[in-house]
């Protein structure tokens, strides 16, 4: 799966993470804002001890600290491949209807990409205000 496939799968299907992920994300969350972005090992590291508020983000538990351990980028690869396999029927990329590119959201109508604006297509049955 591409990167803009997977960051889209993380955002917008977040729901569909299990809790581990759940904890690895606020894990690797507090771990970047502690380290100002950064979220290999040795930030992670360097993150417990930070602020109490962000410490109180990072978990010990040996599974969440496993989903954790290459970064923040390998963690959303991983974990969008896992929830569009495990949730097929329940994912839906919307793309461009003339270029193809992944819009921005799943209700998205206007191409980031190439401008075009699907608001009142005839595919989607609406007609513009008159």
């Amino acid at each position: 799966m591409d990167t803009d496939k997977a960051r889209y799968v993380f955002r917008h299907y977040g729901h569909l993470m299990s809790e581990q992920e759940r904890l690895a994300n606020r894990h690797l969350t507090g771990t970047m804002k502690a380290t100002h972005g950064r979220s290999d090992v040795a930030a992670q590291t360097e993150a417990t001890s930070s602020s109490r508020h962000l410490r109180e983000l990072l978990s010990d538990k040996p599974e969440v600290l496993r989903l954790a351990s290459e970064g923040f980028e390998t963690f959303v690869a991983r974990t969008a491949e896992r929830i569009s396999n495990d949730h097929r029927d329940e994912i839906v990329l919307n793309c461009c209807p003339r270029c193809a590119a992944l819009a921005r959201t799943p209700s998205a109508r206007q191409c980031r990409f190439c401008g075009y604006d699907w608001h009142y297509d005839s595919a989607t049955q609406n007609e513009p205000p008159h």
